[in-house]
């Protein structure tokens, strides 16, 4: 056997759950969250002095009460010692199935917070589904205009929470459209070296935005079995989602959190396998007693409670179907989900 091994690594840079909806470290698994009323805080009086020195009073007001309701998710790895015993030393046995788990646990955190929550336009309220005429890979159609859309998303977070967006998450596929938009070059000067492309940097220029705030992703998992032909596709598919967040506070007006309840860590640890994950996962070891493999196993289990929440809905902006999704020769079926 040679010293290679063919293994793709799932960067978990592109993995973006924790930076659209920040960890937020509970103590209790459910419990109230409090909202000071916007309305309340911008309302007008008449400050006037009234007759005989009245002075008109105010008070702050809370509206109604949001909930979480964390959830345990778990995943664990079994590492054999007959598997270990027989595995090339190439496959690095341990540390592989360690990654496996990791990365299982990250997958899972995005398809929840991107596909399953921050694309739903029951949480996003402020959205807008584009029509084929408008698609941002519909060059020659004079609906199709990504800086006006956008322009349009980043006012509406604004203007709502006082704050201008600091994230614009989209797919390779659709950035890579956007960037070569004729309308996009019309507005400004294109890159350096003379190629027909806008790069980030511009893009955020254009848009009036800090820089770092456009984030382009390419995580994919796989919605087939074990065993079966791999469909791979992508957690934000077609749609672009734009947010103002801050990390969770006593007084946060951001997008949203993942409350991620642990209660205690007696008995977990954390461990070099999790130095990338910014969630805080507790990790357990503990022997198999002989149920998995006769020679003996040890299991390394990653478990957390999670519940992630969108609190500020005005914070956010959801644009849905930038590009025709259905054009395999372009996507495959990356962004058919």
């Amino acid at each position: 056997l040679t010293d290679l091994a063919v293994a793709f690594r799932a960067d978990l840079k592109n993995f973006l759950w924790s930076k659209l909806l920040p960890p937020k470290v509970v103590s209790k698994r459910t419990d109230l969250i409090r909202q000071i009323s916007k309305a309340q805080l911008l309302r007008t009086y008449e400050l006037r002095s009234g007759k005989g020195g009245a002075v008109q009073e105010v008070q702050f007001k809370v509206d109604q009460n949001q909930s979480f309701n964390c959830v345990d998710y778990a995943v664990q790895a079994v590492l054999s010692n007959t598997e270990a015993g027989e595995a090339d030393a190439i496959l690095e046995y341990e540390a592989e199935q360690i990654y496996h788990t990791v990365v299982a646990m990250e997958t899972n955190c995005e398809i929840m917070t991107i596909r399953d929550t921050l694309r739903s336009t029951t949480y996003m309220t402020q959205n807008v589904t584009l029509t084929p005429s408008a698609y941002w890979d519909s060059y020659g159609s004079l609906d199709s205009d990504p800086v006006e859309d956008l322009k349009v998303a980043c006012l509406k977070v604004s203007v709502a929470t006082g704050h201008d967006p600091n994230l614009i998450v989209m797919h390779k596929y659709v950035w890579d459209r956007v960037q070569r938009h004729p309308k996009v070059l019309a507005r400004g000067g294109v890159h350096p070296t003379g190629n027909a492309i806008v790069t980030v940097e511009q893009f955020e220029k254009i848009l009036g935005v800090e820089p770092g705030t456009i984030r382009i992703t390419a995580a994919q998992y796989n919605t087939a079995l074990e065993d079966q032909t791999p469909d791979f596709r992508s957690m934000i598919g077609p749609d672009t989602i734009v947010a103002y967040v801050e990390p969770p506070s006593v007084w946060s007006y951001g997008l949203g959190c993942s409350f991620m309840f642990q209660r205690t860590s007696a008995g977990g640890a954390p461990m070099d396998a999790l130095k990338d994950v910014e969630a805080p996962f507790l990790v357990y070891e503990f022997p198999d007693v002989g149920l998995k493999d006769a020679r003996g196993a040890t299991i390394h289990r990653l478990v957390g409670g999670m519940d992630q929440k969108v609190l500020v809905p005005d914070a956010g902006y959801l644009i849905r179907d930038c590009v025709d999704k259905t054009n395999s020769a372009r996507y495959e079926s990356f962004l058919n989900n």
